[in-house]
């Protein structure tokens, strides 16, 4: 049975609502340095009516003319109205080979539904994060953080890290969810980057629940914490974490 992301994406959008209004506002967010609750909640409703749009119009989004998160406390209302409409669009199930900001082929038409369940559930744990500490945040559905890998390794990262210098890692990178169907080895030869799906030896591996792997590479959490496991070369990981993808 297939992943359910307009239900994610709307269980997930509440939930960081919900811990937003209980705030407070200005708490810290340690996964967005610089950002605190309040800045995090116009985020997100921003990147929603981004989203929306793009898949309304089918093409890349005029950001311009999208409404500002306002500067006050009224922002957690703004946000919370840029779901619905979200969701309607995603329910509309977007034309296969739809415009996506990376330019991956999307023959199934599942890029959005996808990246903003995502999208929406890292900052979700963001928001619990600040709010409430490490200690009362709650994991991501682990099919969808496994997921979420591998959009990592495969859409994010490429279109991030193309044309840009300096990206060797000096190995080998192992990725592997203990949880969820999801195993992937990563380097960077000749400067070029390329992930291979399946088991395999790295000259370091990262291990654990789906979610908290998809956490250290989105650098929410540091390797080891939440039950993972580094074996191997740590220097490799580190270096592929200071690449900022």
């Amino acid at each position: 049975m297939g992943i359910d992301h307009e239900h994610i994406v709307g269980h997930e959008a509440a939930r960081l609502v919900a811990v937003a209004r209980q705030g407070p506002l200005d708490a810290p967010v340690p996964g967005c340095p610089g950002w605190d609750v309040a800045r995090l909640a116009g985020h997100v409703g921003r990147v929603h009516r981004w989203a929306t749009a793009g898949i309304r119009e089918g093409g890349e989004p005029d950001g311009t003319a999208l409404d500002r998160p306002p500067k006050d406390d009224t922002v957690v209302a703004w946000s919370a109205d840029a779901i619905a409409p979200l969701l309607a669009a995603l329910k509309d199930a977007p034309a296969p080979g739809v415009w996506n900001f990376v330019g991956a082929d999307d023959p199934d038409g599942s890029f959005w539904a996808r990246r903003m369940a995502v999208e929406t559930s890292i900052h979700r744990w963001d928001a619990e994060d600040a709010v409430g500490g490490a200690g009362e945040t709650s994991p991501l559905d682990a099919q969808l953080a496994a997921e979420g890998i591998e959009e990592e390794l495969t859409l994010l990262a490429p279109s991030m890290l193309a044309g840009r210098d300096g990206i060797g890692i000096g190995g080998s990178l192992h990725v592997h969810a203990t949880d969820a169907p999801s195993e992937w080895t990563v380097s960077t030869e000749d400067g070029a980057l390329q992930a291979e799906p399946g088991h395999g030896e790295g000259d370091v591996a990262l291990s654990g629940p789906a979610s908290s792997v998809l956490l250290v590479l989105y650098r929410r959490l540091l390797p080891g914490e939440g039950s993972t496991e580094v074996l191997g070369d740590a220097d490799v990981l580190d270096r592929w974490l200071a690449l900022g993808v």
